[in-house]
């Protein structure tokens, strides 16, 4: 199991680095787990099957290209006279497009006035990280600029979700050490106790049995 686990960590890492320049790069990436697999990561990081620096350094990259990209996208449709994500937009279900406005209203508000502070408290929200690179573009944000509140806070984003995912794997054989060591008692608590509950309701049955 563990050698399938090692030869699975690679294209898993490679697998999450896509989904995560596609969660910012692309406006379906709002409805995009990418949090809880960064965490998966993680988890691999912690029992040894990949290097957490190298997953860390990862996942911040993947999500730095993908707002990259997103920002790109927008310049260039805006250039081109069309409005960024109109098409793809129509074709997302009606509570994801509700979820968009929730996000896009406040964020919109503030990434004009501050674009780095905007760029960078975005990273931390599921939703944010893909609308946040299509606002700042649309609001006429230089690339360079977003990227400042982009790539530090991408680092920090994705090191603490490492880090915790880490931390769960390392401890899953001490939970399953656990989990043996006490597993057996109470296999035997349990056995006691149906054993206990049986005989009760035997001497329970016995004077109805003689009475009739």
């Amino acid at each position: 199991m563990d050698a399938l686990v090692e030869l699975c960590a690679v294209p898993a890492l490679g697998a999450v680095a896509l989904v995560l320049v596609l969660e910012a790069g692309l406006l379906i990436g709002v409805v995009l787990p990418a949090g809880s697999l960064v965490l998966g990561l993680g988890v691999l990081g912690g029992i040894g099957a990949l290097s957490l620096p190298l997953v860390v350094l990862s996942v911040a990259a993947a999500t730095v290209l993908g707002a990259a990209l997103g920002h790109h996208a927008v310049r260039r449709r805006s250039a081109g006279g069309s409005s960024g994500g109109a098409g793809l937009g129509r074709h997302l279900p009606t509570r994801v497009l509700r979820l968009v406005d929730r996000i896009t209203t406040p964020l919109g508000d503030v990434i004009g006035r501050r674009p780095v502070r905007a760029a960078a408290t975005a990273q931390f929200v599921a939703g944010a990280r893909t609308l946040a690179p299509r606002l700042a573009a649309s609001a006429g944000v230089p690339l360079a600029t977003m990227l400042r509140g982009t790539a530090p806070a991408a680092l920090v984003w994705s090191g603490g979700l490492v880090t915790t995912g880490a931390f769960a794997g390392a401890a899953m054989p001490l939970v399953q050490d656990l989990l043996a060591v006490v597993g057996i008692p109470l296999v035997l608590v349990a056995a006691a106790s149906l054993l206990v509950r049986r005989r009760l309701r035997l001497r329970t049955l016995r004077p109805t049995h003689s009475s009739a």
